[in-house]
């Protein structure tokens, strides 16, 4: 068995250090959060606090693939007057919220989006509430619209 000098093996699971150890704590668990009532506004806050940094900035190919997820459920939700989602669109939430942890895993500039957006949380926060749902399609949308604003002509 190899050895790795980064974190200790006790049985079979890693038992991870903290920075000063050389590596890095896991990451916080996410708590739900509810979608602001000005998320027009923090969308613009997000993508300009993202337009103002000097590394890589998310592609609008990556920004608008994770809009394709909620908008697929949107289309769904919309058509409805229920307050609660079908099950089928619960578990697309859940795929969605998987699909944007493994996105924000591969890339930096993703992890950096989904950390100021709070996008994992927001997720979580939805439930199964519809009205929750439809408001959080809109605050992908004014994301997807202020990075074209913002953002949109400087990738490269």
């Amino acid at each position: 068995m190899p050895s790795y000098s980064n974190f200790r093996q006790k049985g079979n699971q890693p038992q991870y250090r903290d920075k000063r150890n050389g590596v890095p704590a896991p990451p916080d668990e996410v708590k739900a959060l509810s979608l602001p009532d000005d998320y027009v506004d923090d969308a613009e806050a997000v993508m300009r606090s993202l337009s103002e940094n000097r590394g890589k900035p998310i592609t609008t190919s990556k920004i608008r693939n994770i809009f394709s997820l909620v908008s697929d459920i949107y289309n769904t939700e919309n058509l409805r007057d229920e307050p609660k989602l079908l099950p089928e669109s619960r578990t697309a939430l859940t795929m969605m919220r998987i699909r944007v942890v493994y996105e924000a895993g591969r890339e930096e500039s993703v992890k950096e989006f989904v950390k100021k957006a709070k996008l994992l949380e927001y997720i979580k926060g939805i439930g199964d509430d519809r009205e929750k749902l439809i408001d959080f399609a809109h605050y992908m949308e004014a994301l997807v619209a202020y990075h074209r604003y913002l953002i949109g002509g400087r990738e490269g």
